[in-house]
């Protein structure tokens, strides 16, 4: 049984909104998949007929401090990807990402007297010196570029799910090949990523906006490079045409990582200048 008291438990009672008997703003089926996916257990085998958040209350009862831990640390971050935090409910979110932290064995920063400054947000799950070096070990890798190609794509994929982007990985459609997609403040981005010793030039970029624009007027896209584009690209890619696709580079990616920015912030910057100002390629770092 996971080591949580009343008053602990309590805090994620109302944080998920449990009382109703729901957990979030899950259906059933999601709710059996995310977690199975994250703790590897079969919700509707173990515990049959009851509703989502009893049965999020007896894996609480039934399961260790670290499989607890985990899960309610899944959810918390379920809640950041999905921007479910509502400001009234701040401070509660805090303790219960301490006490997770607690449960899977983080020591949580000493207390201090209580202040009336904003609290700080809440700090990210994502192991950023880790995923900065794996990006450094695909740059030094001396593999085919096919290979280094395909490792590129699941090294985005695994940094993409950590970052709640929900990520899919690359799949064909009639007559043509998507390197995967994404979902940002609930809206669909398709995926390019090319990792090429040249710079790319203008077709590689018209042909992805093309891809991107013939799905629906609400679809937009993000082409990752590692040698970034060319002069002549950047300089008449935009001409005559709209866009719906912005641009970033391998060395953005680094940079965001050792500076610990979040991922979707920076994809988000991105399409905000794209929208606001017409800038597809702004740099953010």
């Amino acid at each position: 049984m996971a080591q949580l008291d009343f008053i602990e438990k309590g805090y994620f009672e109302k944080l998920f909104g449990m009382e109703s008997g729901y957990v979030l703003n899950f259906s059933n089926p999601k709710f059996q998949e995310f977690v199975y996916e994250k703790i590897q257990i079969d919700i509707y085998k173990k515990y049959t007929g009851l509703s989502k958040a009893k049965i999020l209350r007896a894996i609480i009862a039934d399961s260790d401090n670290i499989t607890v831990g985990k899960l309610l640390l899944e959810l918390l971050r379920y809640m950041q990807a999905n921007d479910m935090i509502d400001e009234s409910y701040r401070d509660t979110f805090k303790k219960c990402a301490e006490i997770g932290n607690r449960l899977i064995g983080k020591t949580a920063p000493p207390m201090t007297k209580p202040n009336t400054m904003q609290p700080k947000p809440i700090t990210s799950m994502i192991d950023y010196g880790k995923y900065l070096s794996e990006l450094m070990a695909l740059t030094n890798c001396d593999d085919s570029p096919q290979s280094r190609g395909f490792a590129f794509e699941k090294y985005l994929k695994s940094i993409f799910e950590i970052s709640g982007l929900e990520p899919r990985g690359s799949f064909k459609l009639v007559g043509e090949q998507i390197d995967g997609s994404f979902i940002l403040h609930n809206e669909v981005y398709l995926l390019e990523a090319k990792w090429t010793n040249k710079p790319l030039d203008k077709s590689s970029l018209v042909i992805f906006n093309e891809k991107v624009s013939s799905k629906s007027s609400f679809t937009r896209g993000l082409y990752i490079s590692y040698s970034g584009y060319s002069d002549e690209a950047l300089s008449t890619f935009a001409i005559g045409r709209k866009i719906s696709i912005v641009l970033m580079t391998v060395q953005e990616l680094a940079i965001a990582l050792s500076k610990k920015t979040e991922i979707k912030d920076l994809i988000w910057s991105k399409v905000r200048a794209l929208a606001e100002e017409g800038n597809f390629n702004k740099l953010m770092i």
